[in-house]
């Protein structure tokens, strides 16, 4: 049995997460749960037993059904925030993600084999700082990708609410 590495504090969650970015055509592919009114990485929790690099693969298999190789990593996060009125306490690991040459044609939105609750989307570079992305310093790094790990420790300022 897999079990992932979110444990529930009573006060606060404690959540190990990893993610990807992925850069084609001066686009990035983000995703959003359609109840929130937020964009985000692709990506979700790492599993008991399981590395950051192997779990930001598995979370595009299941996501995209497509096989990614995680090139580097690019930020490790201390992330603090509140979502849907829970503290979290959160590790992040964000990679750049590479081997998806001809797997995402296209420029707009992507169908992803899970379906349901997330909506997938190539957002072209220079329309990021136009929306609201999760968490807060993502905007930025997504258009100035790091050219070596960085180490960031990240408040959010405010809650983030679903509807």
């Amino acid at each position: 049995m897999t079990q992932d590495l979110t444990i529930d504090l009573g006060e606060q969650m404690l959540n190990c997460r990893t993610a990807g970015i992925i850069v084609k055509d001066n686009h990035v592919l983000l995703h959003k749960n359609k109840k929130d009114p937020f964009w985000t990485l692709i990506g979700g929790r790492i599993q008991l037993g399981e590395d950051s690099g192997q779990a930001v693969k598995r979370e595009f298999e299941e996501e995209l059904g497509i096989p990614v190789r995680a090139e580097r990593l690019l930020c490790s996060v201390e992330n603090f925030f509140t979502y849907k009125g829970q503290p979290y306490h959160e590790y992040s690991f964000i990679y750049l993600i590479q081997g998806v040459e001809n797997r995402l044609c296209g420029i707009g939105e992507v169908i992803s084999p899970e379906g349901g609750e997330f909506h997938y989307e190539w957002i072209p570079l220079e329309k990021i700082g136009e929306l609201s992305i999760k968490p807060d310093f993502l905007g930025e790094k997504l258009v100035n990708l790091p050219s070596a790990p960085v180490h960031l420790i990240h408040k959010e300022k405010i809650s983030v609410e679903a509807k």
